[in-house]
């Protein structure tokens, strides 16, 4: 009964914040953070801000791609082709290693600002799923054998990094630490892109281009949904959003578009460079 009466009087008080209270609110909270990181990428600042998106670009794990180069492997094999699937696996190891280092990176970078955020949004994921169902150590040693898979074909001799962290920072966090995990995406937008990225695609819509539309339009969905939550009062109602996505997508133009769309819920927008 207490915490009930304890949730309703915080929920109370919030509703009736004013906006200029509520933009205090998100220029403190931003300032704490950039004392604390004053290198980090500062692409947009305003003053009557009301969120800051933290973009953590990330190159990650693609299974597609794994399984596109096995694809490959299977067919040199069969011309016997061996050094050529050798010449590959350096470069997928590479990659790999990479992608680890990268990952341990962002794990670093988010457990030293846990006290900055609710909850960490995830793309691929659609709002507002959570992690509640994942398996994350399945997940990190399927992923893990799928790598070594393609490194380890017709007798490669590279091996996947130990502990694999090229299997997702989400992964490590929600199984290590328990951090809660946010899903940014629309979901139908989301399977689109899957489609596009697949053997299934079929449009007339070249698919170069059709994947950048996509892109385009997840992005602008991500920073709807993170605008939905502090509106809700729920538990993630912190003005800087912790953005986990790949470091191909770019959110300048996104939200100069939607401040101007809405005026009353502007981002700033930050990037955490390598």
């Amino acid at each position: 009964m207490l915490k009930f009466l304890s949730l309703f009087l915080c929920l109370l008080a919030s509703s009736c914040m004013t906006q200029k209270q509520r933009v205090e609110i998100a220029h403190t909270e931003l300032t704490a953070f950039l004392a604390l990181e004053p290198s980090i990428k500062k692409e947009l600042i305003l003053e009557d801000a009301r969120f800051t998106l933290l973009h953590i670009p990330q190159s990650h794990y693609s299974k597609i791609y794994c399984d596109k180069l096995l694809e490959k492997f299977e067919l040199w094999q069969g011309k016997r082709d061996l050094s050529s699937i050798a010449e590959e696996q350096d470069k997928y190891s590479q990659l790999i290693q990479k992608i680890d280092s990268e990952q341990k990176s962002i794990i670093n970078f988010l457990r030293k600002h846990h006290s900055s955020y609710d909850c960490l949004y995830v793309e691929g994921l659609a709002y507002p799923g959570t992690y509640a169902t994942k398996k994350p150590l399945q997940e990190i040693a399927q992923i893990k054998d799928e790598v070594n898979r393609a490194l380890q074909f017709a007798d490669g001799t590279h091996r996947a990094p130990q502990p694999a962290y090229f299997a997702g920072a989400s992964l490590f966090l929600y199984q290590e630490d328990k951090t809660p995990m946010l899903g940014v995406e629309h979901q139908a937008l989301l399977r689109l892109t899957h489609k596009a990225y697949s053997k299934e695609y079929d449009s007339k819509v070249p698919r170069s281009a059709f994947i950048q539309a996509c892109h385009e339009e997840r992005e602008t969905q991500m920073i709807k949904n993170m605008s939905k939550k502090y509106e809700a009062n729920n538990r993630y109602d912190r003005s800087i959003k912790f953005l986990l996505c790949g470091s191909l997508h770019d959110f300048k133009d996104n939200v100069l578009e939607w401040n101007k769309l809405h005026p009353e819920m502007k981002f700033n927008l930050l990037i955490l460079e390598p």
